[in-house]
């Protein structure tokens, strides 16, 4: 089984307009709604990849009815702890004249200590041996910081397979379970690290230190400038593509999708690379959270190349 964790959810609106003016009235020509939060992005592509999983995390209020009847219609399967308070909204503002995009991000709802114990009950009950647990995304202002590192224990502890993609205190107190795979963006690492990456040398050395640490592999997006995906034998990169880009919202997720279907279809680390490197190309094609499918993934594959770096 693979299990998505979503801590913060938000119901993704997306508004298209052209030459948007700060300070100014602008006038919406594309409007779209998507349930979002990165791990439940995540159990979108995986349905498309034809892989079944599994959504927890926290719901409530008036949009929670909105996102199981998505999920529902997409026949994906959701466990979710009902919260008192609302789930939130996040607007994003996409400029295709002008080429940018904006991201006006709520903070989230509190989730009272209840509500938390009763989300680590239902957690444990659903991490089995062998299952694959992606834990992804930001938590609410009430969440401590460590909470992924809580979860990994649980997951670890079970016999599961973690991946987690998240940033800040959450990244550097969730490595200290050593998840099996980490996919920060090369930002992401820098601010891990406290110091600037700036060459692929760089950024070999100190994901080899991570690894050194006990965590599995590191999966680095960079954006057009391609990924790196670091294990202890290989430090391997793959070049960015100059495509049509009509929204950012979602490319690390699909990425980390395609960690988890390259797990289970067993793939070499240049093919996980390669797979990685296309899921999220072709996630920066579509509107909004929309999510890929493998014929669109594949359509990218035969473009990239992967090139097995020295070690430094």
């Amino acid at each position: 089984m693979v299990i998505t964790v979503t801590l913060n959810p938000a119901m993704d609106k997306t508004l298209t307009i052209d030459n948007f003016t700060i300070g100014d009235v602008n006038r919406v020509i594309g409007l779209r709604y998507d349930i979002g939060g990165k791990g439940i992005n995540v159990s979108k592509v995986l349905k498309n990849f034809g892989v079944e999983s599994i959504c927890t995390g926290f719901l409530g209020g008036i949009l929670k009815n909105g996102f199981e009847l998505e999920l529902r219609k997409r026949e994906i399967k959701n466990s979710f702890i009902n919260i008192s308070q609302d789930t939130r909204t996040n607007t994003k503002i996409v400029d295709q004249l002008n080429g940018t995009f904006t991201d006006v991000n709520e903070p989230g709802p509190n989730i009272s200590e209840i509500e938390m114990d009763e989300f680590l009950i239902k957690f444990k009950s659903l991490c089995q041996d062998d299952d694959i647990v992606v834990l992804s995304g930001g938590v609410g202002p009430s969440i401590e910081k460590d909470i992924y590192r809580k979860l990994i224990k649980i997951a670890k502890g079970k016999g599961a397979f973690v991946i987690l993609d998240a940033d800040g205190e959450l990244l550097k107190e969730g490595i200290k379970e050593n998840p099996d795979v980490i996919k920060p963006n090369d930002h992401e690492l820098e601010l891990l690290l406290n110091k600037t990456i700036d060459t692929e040398e760089k950024i070999i050395l100190e994901a080899k230190k991570i690894i050194d640490g006990g965590v599995g592999s590191v999966l680095i997006s960079m954006g057009h400038k391609g990924a790196m995906y670091i294990t202890k034998n290989n430090s391997l990169y793959c070049n960015g593509l100059k495509v049509p880009v009509k929204s950012t919202v979602g490319a690390g997720d699909s990425m980390v999708a395609a960690l988890v279907y390259s797990k289970i279809n067993k793939f070499s680390n240049e093919d996980t690379l390669r797979y990685a490197a296309a899921s999220g190309t072709a996630a920066v094609c579509l509107e909004g959270t929309e999510a890929c499918n493998l014929d669109q993934v594949n359509e990218f594959i035969p473009r990239f190349n992967i090139e097995n770096k020295e070690e430094f």
